[in-house]
């Protein structure tokens, strides 16, 4: 079982026709995952991931816009990962690897409206473990996240969103074993 945050990713819209880009600004992040010793060099895990932010800056069809909604993003998502395993010292190991899983986007707007939609989500990950006691270790971990594009329709409207989110997340975070 693990726990971290920290993410850094960027929205593409395509709304009546119009691309608008925006950049989201990193709010809470949570991850936890559950895994197994798959072989002696590769790991397995289901990993549950929770994304916040605000958009900060966004651009339509190329123009930068002048008033940026507070509008706030949600990306909650089931993965299935898969690692290789290094273990280049004692109470070390480093691992690479990716998932793919199924995803929920939530854009709430200035008018606390909410889009939502569900489409497919794909991760690559590197891990860093230490052993910090027998059952309990650190991890750093980088990766790169990113979402097919996902219609996102609003309740009661004629407007849809096709959105993608594209980015990188990291975090550092607890380890333990049973």
């Amino acid at each position: 079982v693990s726990l971290n945050t920290g993410f850094q990713v960027n929205l593409k819209e395509i709304e009546n026709g119009q691309i608008a880009q925006a950049k989201v600004n990193p709010g809470l992040g949570f991850s936890a995952a559950f895994g197994v010793d798959a072989a002696t060099d590769f790991n397995a895990e289901v990993e549950l991931v929770s994304y916040r932010g605000t958009v900060d800056f966004r651009t339509v069809d190329g123009v930068a816009t002048a008033y940026v909604p507070n509008e706030d993003v949600t990306l909650n998502a089931l993965m299935m990962n898969g690692y290789y395993k290094f273990d280049p010292v004692n109470h070390a190991r480093f691992k690479l690897g990716g998932g793919l899983g199924y995803s929920q986007y939530i854009l709430t707007d200035t008018n606390s409206a909410r889009h939502r939609g569900q489409g497919l989500v794909y991760q690559i990950k590197a891990v860093g473990e230490y052993d910090l006691a027998p059952t309990v270790g650190f991890l750093f971990e980088g990766g790169y996240l990113g979402t097919s594009n996902i219609d996102v329709d609003l309740s009661a409207s004629t407007v849809s969103r096709v959105s993608a989110l594209r980015g990188l997340t990291f975090g550092t975070g607890l380890k333990s074993r049973f």
